[in-house]
């Protein structure tokens, strides 16, 4: 990991995808918004990934080689250090709905609006 990885005012995002360019694609989109990014090729990999980087939101392919993409959120859901991240599941395919243990679908090609809606902060209105 270099220097560029752990600095920056964006979120700490993980980009999981068997697909090498479509995973830098995201990595080079993320980091160009200030985001500070890793990525993985296959769940095991982006479980150990996952456990040093602490990320706030993981972008997870559902079909990886290894494992499936619901299996890796499962995994992610269980450990502490990653229980509360944003998981938005990509796909290949329009699922019938969000899967199960993420909070997103995006379906590829990723749009980047709807990817940088995402993760743009969020601003909670507070009446006085």
């Amino acid at each position: 990991m270099n220097a560029q990885d752990e600095r920056g005012p964006g979120k700490r995002v993980l980009v999981v995808d068997d697909s090498v360019d479509t995973a830098l694609m995201m990595k080079v989109l993320l980091r160009g918004e200030g985001h500070r990014v890793r990525t993985a090729y296959d769940g095991g990999e982006a479980l150990e990934v996952a456990r040093g980087l602490r990320p706030e939101v993981v972008l997870l392919d559902l079909a990886l080689p290894d494992m499936a993409g619901q299996d890796v959120a499962a995994e992610l859901r269980k450990d502490e250090a990653t229980a509360g991240a944003l998981i938005v599941a990509v796909s290949g395919y329009d699922e019938q709905g969000v899967p199960q243990g993420f909070d997103h679908l995006l379906v590829k090609p990723v749009d980047h609006d709807a990817l940088r809606s995402l993760l743009a902060p969020r601003v909670v209105k507070i009446d006085a």
